[in-house]
């Protein structure tokens, strides 16, 4: 089982703070650091959504976080220097030039993007695909899946996912993992979680590994969580170093971990074994 450790926006921009977080994450057990090459370009001006999110401030905001082909260079350097794999969400298709150059060999698909990039796929250098289901249907997940087949790429993961931030315990859909297995035949499942680590003490990605997932996506941060816009749902180096101890273990010792007694527990088995 991997773990990719998502650096999505924690790098505030900042070449500086990425090339640390590589480090943090690679000594903690990451086997891929994952970056987003979103550009405030392709922002999309929509009057609907100006007292969500207006676009202005959110053009600034996204461009204030992009990082140039350079930087994106240094990140993929700094990757292989401590040993972990670079990976990019590429939004749009028209960006193959940039991602070959770079010099990526993952490529990431978010949810909401696949038919942007979907229909450039043959022109990504890429040797591993991930594609996010957040967002996506059923029946996209089906006519995805299909159009990966027909156009011959075989190394593809999809990754499990729910477009909420943090996502609550009642969406985090982890039986779609099986069902993606067993009945869609989705040879390789994962798993992107974006639940509040600090409140379920990492169960829900504990309890994916333990369905045997192929690897893990998590958002990372060596930052504050209020430093960030995805704080609240990364996880810290020391989380990392637990969720890689755990995804390491036999699935005896998961078992055993996941169904230790609590206190209540142990008292209810002692109560009704010696009172009856």
């Amino acid at each position: 089982m991997k773990i990719i450790a998502e650096m999505c926006q924690n790098h505030n921009g900042k070449l500086s703070t990425l090339q640390s977080m590589v480090v943090r994450a690679a000594k903690s057990g990451a086997d891929i650091c994952k970056i987003q090459s979103i550009k405030a370009r392709d922002l999309i001006n929509w009057k609907e959504f100006e007292d969500f999110r207006p676009y202005e401030k959110e053009y600034e905001r996204l461009k204030s976080l992009e990082l140039s082909i350079d930087d994106e260079k240094r990140f993929v350097a700094a990757c292989k220097t401590h040993g972990v794999k670079p990976m990019t969400t590429i939004f749009n298709g028209r960006d193959a030039g940039r991602f070959n150059k770079v010099g990526y060999e993952d490529l990431k698909i978010s949810g909401y993007s696949v038919n942007k990039v979907l229909p450039y796929i043959e022109s990504f250098n890429f040797k591993r695909l991930y594609i996010s289901t957040s967002s996506l249907s059923l029946k996209e997940i089906n006519k995805f899946k299909k159009i990966l087949d027909k156009k011959g790429i075989k190394d593809y993961t999809f990754l499990n996912c729910t477009c909420i931030y943090p996502t609550p315990l009642d969406k985090l859909n982890l039986q779609n993992i099986d069902f993606f297995r067993n009945e869609l035949q989705i040879e390789k499942v994962g798993f992107s979680d974006h639940s509040n680590p600090y409140e379920d003490n990492l169960l829900s990605s504990k309890l994916a590994i333990y369905q045997g997932i192929e690897v893990l996506e998590r958002h990372f941060t060596i930052l504050k969580p209020e430093d960030t816009r995805d704080g609240k749902v990364s996880i810290t180096p020391d989380m990392l170093s637990e969720l890689k101890r755990f995804g390491e273990l036999s699935k005896v010792q998961q078992y055993e971990e996941l169904n230790e007694f609590n206190e209540t527990q142990k008292f209810n088995h002692n109560y009704y074994r010696n009172r009856f």
